[in-house]
């Protein structure tokens, strides 16, 4: 018995030694000089050009570890890291493959060697935080209709993954319980329609600055019989769009790869399809809200300004007076029924702007100011 037990215990400080010799291989600090860290990682994905996305990230989580690490207990420090964590590639001075390999899941691992700026990441830290600071956590809103062969599903796994990843971040959601049955009807409505300004108007009215809208599905394709058993399949899809509820911009668009899902039972390959399609989707859509959302602390992206009460030449005095000030990158612009609606890209925030604006434009009132929009109107004269 004993004899027994020492040779599980050999087996298994083995394993643990075998282990950590692993974990080395795939990170490995090759020099630090200044500000500079040369370190190889491994990267998994479920392609390689996602498999070096995620090696440049974890090539910035590790060589900037000491920064990263001496940050843990400060408020709201898991969504500073992940936004900084999805500027990665803007942290790394040079890269290089490598080795790259398939696996057997048809997953791919990726190692790189990296060049990651310390001091980068120190910078982007102290701006991001002060960002939050001045603006705060953005609430989410998600809504996603999943369907089963054109049934529709209570609860979609791929909502709840998406849900899960952004929870994990660090952002505020609306609660779904807190929505009466007469809203969450018509938002359903309002997505199965196609009409996002329907659903724009509901997430403005839970406060909600970001809405997730779309669908999934899971549709039967050819089941098989293999060694006398019958099994049933699925076939995966989701398509998801994100937008601003005060501007209506579209942030990002996820289309996901159809997955597969093969089981004897077919609801459970249905489910497995779509858990594999959560899975595809979730890291992508969580990047790209993460990239956005410090776009827009940034003083990037799009601002709406609108008008009222305006003449035909007063129109033209205001697109004149927006086209010369510098800090408007990109202006369109439009007149109506005596409003002016103008969509403004910008390298400054909607305050600051909205100053600028006041002081170019003689006779104009800036009556709102919001994170993304500027309300405004000529006195009355």
């Amino acid at each position: 018995m004993r004899k027994l037990l020492s040779c599980v215990l050999a087996v298994m400080l083995a394993g643990a030694v075998m282990a950590r010799i692993a974990a080395a291989e795939k990170e490995e600090v090759v020099s630090k000089e200044g500000n500079l860290v040369t370190i190889r990682v491994t990267g998994a994905g479920i392609d390689k050009e996602s498999a070096e996305l995620d090696a440049k990230r974890k090539a910035v989580e590790k060589g900037a570890g000491s920064i990263i690490d001496s940050r843990s207990e400060v408020k709201d420090f898991t969504l500073i890291k992940d936004t900084i964590l999805a500027r990665s590639t803007g942290f790394i001075q040079s890269s290089k493959v490598i080795s790259s390999k398939e696996m057997e899941d048809g997953t791919f691992e990726v190692r790189i060697e990296a060049v990651v700026s310390i001091k980068g990441v120190d910078d982007m830290w102290g701006a991001v935080q002060e960002m939050l600071k001045a603006h705060g956590r953005p609430k989410i809103m998600v809504f996603i209709n999943e369907r089963i062969d054109k049934y529709p599903v209570e609860t979609s796994t791929v909502q709840t993954k998406v849900e899960d990843l952004l929870l994990q971040s660090g952002f505020l959601l609306v609660d779904k319980d807190q929505m009466k049955d007469i809203d969450q009807k018509d938002l359903a409505a309002a997505i199965a329609e196609n009409k996002p300004e329907k659903a724009q108007a509901i997430a403005k009215r839970f406060g909600a600055q970001i809405f997730i809208k779309g669908s999934a599905n899971a549709d039967r394709g050819n089941d098989s019989r293999i060694g006398g058993v019958d099994l049933a399949t699925y076939e995966g899809e989701a398509n998801l769009r994100v937008f601003r509820s005060d501007t209506g911009q579209v942030m990002a668009t996820v289309a996901g790869v159809s997955t597969r899902g093969v089981q004897r039972v077919p609801n459970s390959a249905a489910k497995q399809a779509l858990d594999l399609q959560a899975k595809r989707v979730s890291p992508e859509l969580q990047l790209k809200i993460l990239t956005f959302w410090q776009d827009v602390l940034s003083g990037r992206g799009e601002l709406k300004l609108e008008i009222s009460g305006v003449t035909f030449k007063q129109y033209q005095t205001v697109k004149k007076a927006l086209k010369e000030i510098k800090q408007i990158k990109d202006l369109t612009i439009e007149f109506h029924n005596n409003n002016v609606e103008a969509s403004i890209q910008s390298d400054v925030g909607a305050e600051k702007l909205a100053e600028t604006i006041s002081d170019a434009v003689k006779g104009l009132d800036i009556e709102d100011v919001s994170a993304n929009v500027i309300k405004a109107k000529y006195k009355e004269k």
